[in-house]
Parts: C-alpha cells; sequence; structure tokens
C-alpha cells in the first residue's frame, strides 16, 4: 500500500528542454490523485528551480509565486534575436568594439526600479491571445511595460573574445531575463541574446535544496514521498499560534480572530496539535489551510 502524500513543497531542478508544465504533468502521473502546481514559469531552454506545491500546498502558489528570484545567466554579444534568446532568428548583428570595464559599467547601470517591456515571445495574454501566438503570425501587438527591481547584478564575467558573458541576478517576480539582456546589449551598444539561463533561488528556495527531475523519477516511491517538505515543517520559521478549543472553532468555521503578528502566514496550533496556516491581515487572523 502506498504512503499518503501529505500536502507541502518539492523542489525540482528543471531540466532544459522542456515546460514547467510538462514538469507538473509528469509529477502528476507518478503522485496520482493529488493537486499539482508551481510557483514560476520557466522557458523551456532554461533550467533550474522549480518550487512544486503538492495538495493543499497550491494554495500557497499565490504567495510563493510573488516572492524575488536569483538567476544565472549567460548572454552572447553582437547579436539580437527575434525570441531575445538563442532559440530565435538573428535580427541585428555587430562588429565588437567594447572592452571589459565598459561592458561592465553598462550592465551595473540596471540595478535599480524600472520598466521593462517583455518579449513578444511571452505568455502574456493581450485581447484573450498569447503575444507568441501574435509573434507567430508575424502580426504586430503592443506590450506594455511593467515596473520590475533588479535588487543587485553580481560575479559579472566578461570574455570579449568568445562575446561570452556571466552574471548572477536578484530580481522582483515577473522580470523576464531575456528582456533584461536584450535592453543591456542596447545599453552595451552591440546588442546581446540569451544563451543561457538556470534559476537559482526563488525567495528562501534555493536549487541547492532540488533535486533534479530525473532523479527524482529515479527515486522509490517512499522516497519521492519524503522529498515533499510538509507544510508545517516549510513553514517552522514562522510565528506559532496557540488556541483554545472555543478559539478553534471559531478559527475553523471562517471567524476572524485578533490576532497581532508580523508574519502574513503563520502556524496554527490548538491543544498543542498542528492544526493547519493562518493568514494574517490587519491584525487579525482567519482560515487559510485546514489539516
Amino acid at each position: 500500500m502506498n504512503p499518503v502524500i501529505p500536502s507541502g513543497i518539492l523542489n525540482i531542478d528543471k531540466p532544459s528542454g522542456i515546460t514547467s508544465h510538462d514538469v507538473v504533468d509528469v509529477l502528476r502521473k507518478v503522485l496520482k490523485g493529488t493537486k499539482i502546481g508551481h510557483t514560476g514559469t520557466l522557458d523551456p531552454m532554461a533550467t533550474g528551480l522549480l518550487v512544486m506545491c503538492i495538495g493543499d500546498a497550491t494554495k500557497l502558489s499565490e504567495h510563493l509565486t510573488c516572492q524575488d528570484k536569483k538567476y544565472s545567466v549567460k548572454m552572447f554579444l553582437g547579436v539580437e534575436t527575434d525570441t531575445y534568446d538563442v532559440t530565435g532568428r538573428i535580427v541585428f548583428a555587430s562588429v565588437m568594439n567594447k572592452d571589459e570595464i565598459y561592458i561592465k559599467e553598462r550592465i551595473k547601470r540596471f540595478i535599480g526600479k524600472q520598466m521593462q517591456v517583455p518579449p513578444i515571445y511571452s505568455a502574456i495574454r493581450v485581447d484573450g491571445k498569447r503575444a507568441y501566438e501574435y509573434a507567430r503570425e508575424g502580426s504586430e501587438v503592443e506590450l506594455k511595460p511593467r515596473e520590475i527591481e533588479i535588487y543587485d547584478i553580481s560575479n559579472i564575467s566578461v570574455d570579449i573574445v568568445k562575446r561570452n558573458v556571466s552574471f548572477d541576478v536578484h530580481c522582483t517576480k515577473g522580470t523576464y531575463i531575456r528582456s533584461l539582456v536584450n535592453d543591456m546589449g542596447k545599453k552595451i551598444g552591440s546588442g546581446a541574446t540569451m544563451s543561457e539561463l538556470r534559476r537559482i533561488a526563488n525567495g528562501n528556495n534555493t536549487v541547492s535544496d532540488s533535486i533534479k527531475l530525473y532523479d527524482f523519477l529515479k527515486l522509490q516511491y517512499d522516497d519521492m514521498i519524503k522529498r515533499i517538505i510538509p507544510i508545517e515543517k516549510y513553514y517552522e520559521s514562522s510565528k506559532a499560534i496557540y488556541l483554545n478549543e472555543i478559539e478553534y472553532n471559531k478559527f475553523v468555521n471562517g471567524i476572524k480572530l485578533e490576532c497581532i503578528c508580523y508574519d502574513l502566514l503563520v502556524r496554527v496550533y490548538c491543544e498543542k496539535k498542528y492544526k493547519g496556516i493562518g493568514i494574517v491581515e490587519d491584525n487579525m487572523l482567519k482560515r487559510y489551510i485546514i489539516e
């Protein structure tokens, strides 16, 4: 008899060549009968951390998706493509005449808040249609700029001869790294296209705590289940709220309780037994996830 699948978080290291939804489909076939979602799409060519929400933890998707992200990026100078990465068609090429110091200085200018236009080859909906569908048809569509913030750009490495640049970037959710690379290329004056992308962190989740998808699929079923971090453990650093039986009955029936707390999501206990996750807004605690 297979063990019960707990609700929780599963950190997967996505391989290149498949979509984030492909990962969801594969896990649904393995962990049958449970809800599964992820907290931020990665392009098919990208690798790295994909935070999977299992069971009741799918309710956490919105909160986890809103967390900041960290990426390891590689870009190729002197070329622009229609997709802003090396899978696309070359639309511009130039001769390199910039030095390493100049390139690093231009890249560093992108730290801070800014408006960013998403790439035309993206899943953003415009008038009920995906932007990439317009692009594939050869139709023009206007994508509105969005405010993003680049918190830091570090570990910049430049190889002038090979035209390769690599760096790590810490940014807000909704940042398109392909657009960032394209904008960097214009700022440098040579053009650039993304050649590699790897997500290394999503909030407090890091790729070092993940397991490669194909390694996960090789595990015995019991060991697969052990890789899922239960919701209580995942939020073990958050505040614990202890309710008596009367308070808990109100809580579980959707009645808000006064609670002065700085954490948005808290662990809720009754009679010292874990009961679920509550959400605190305007100093009021309400039901969110019940075990």
